[in-house]
């Protein structure tokens, strides 16, 4: 099958521009390979509506990178990929912010797994939430931008499977859908229904993905970190570019997820003689009953983030 990379955001309000999270999820031959997760500082204010759905408040992305920042990033991701989301909105939040910031459109072709499943599965509702139940796909976190591209990833390769088509041009052909939607500074084409005219075959249009710095034996990757005290080599904001460059997560606060506390500077005038913030105490105490949170100083940060 070939290679596709799921992608879902959030956004902080009405506005497509405002992304507050953005999840990716890249397979090969139906499988889950890798992932990136980052949540993202729109500089707007929240909605309670949208905070409602995803949990994502201004709190949460105050330290957070904002969305030109990851664009290095999100290039290497997307651009010359096949991209899948449910439903066009992501596609659309995606120029919108572009647009916001001036800022180049990407240049990939996709399609919309839920317009699929409009025409190949008979079911009342076509939600992501009712598709992942449909065909029995875990979903831990509804709402969250990763936990949904992996999931809408998992529906693409369930589709395939289901329908039994030797491919995801196949599975697109047999919807109805003879032709991709493109994305490019040049090019906006919608995908859509089309004459079998137009029939084009999807292989050869789209680079097989390749993200040679996420590898699994990088300390940080698929790892929560958490950040305290002062870095002395880079700003917050620039750790947290890195630690999602190795494929990390960077976290606000500790919680039962985390994996790893970054100490930087303290002053003792604030925290106390012995330099402890309260990340740091709130760590030795939940490591007390479990010990799961791995205590680095930047000396260490900095070295793994440089594999």
């Amino acid at each position: 099958m070939e290679d596709y990379v799921a992608l879902d955001v959030k956004t902080a309000n009405s506005s497509r521009a405002a992304i507050c999270a953005i999840g990716l999820a890249q397979f090969k031959n139906g499988e889950l390979t890798n992932s990136l997760y980052s949540l993202v500082n729109p500089h707007e204010a929240f909605a309670e509506r949208n905070t409602a759905s995803h949990g994502i408040d201004a709190a949460a992305v105050d330290q957070a990178p904002t969305f030109p920042e990851l664009l290095p990033l999100l290039h290497r991701w997307l651009d010359h990929q096949l991209i899948v989301s449910h439903t066009n909105f992501d596609i659309s939040a995606l120029r919108q912010a572009l647009a916001k910031y001036a800022q180049p459109q990407f240049t990939f072709k996709y399609f919309d797994s839920y317009i699929i499943c409009q025409q190949l599965v008979n079911h009342p509702q076509h939600r992501l939430v009712d598709m992942a139940a449909y065909f029995d796909i875990h979903n831990p976190r509804p709402h969250h931008a990763l936990n949904d591209a992996q999931t809408c990833g998992h529906l693409v390769a369930a589709l395939v499977a289901r329908r039994q088509a030797p491919s995801l041009n196949n599975l697109l052909n047999k919807a109805g859908f003879h032709q991709l939607g493109v994305s490019s500074q040049l090019e906006q084409k919608k995908f859509q229904r089309t004459s079998a005219l137009d029939l084009i075959d999807i292989a050869p249009t789209v680079k097989t993905a390749d993200f040679k710095r996420f590898i699994p034996a990088a300390l940080f990757y698929q790892q929560n970190i958490v950040l305290t005290g002062s870095l002395q080599l880079m700003t917050r904001a620039k750790a947290f570019q890195k630690i999602i460059a190795v494929g990390g997560t960077p976290q606000d606060v500790l919680t039962e997820t985390t994996n790893f506390l970054v100490v930087g500077h303290t002053n003792p005038q604030v925290v106390g003689a012995d330099g402890k913030s309260s990340k740091i105490r709130q760590a030795e105490e939940m490591n007390r009953t479990f010990p799961v949170i791995t205590i680095i100083d930047e000396t260490d940060f900095l070295k793994a983030i440089a594999q």
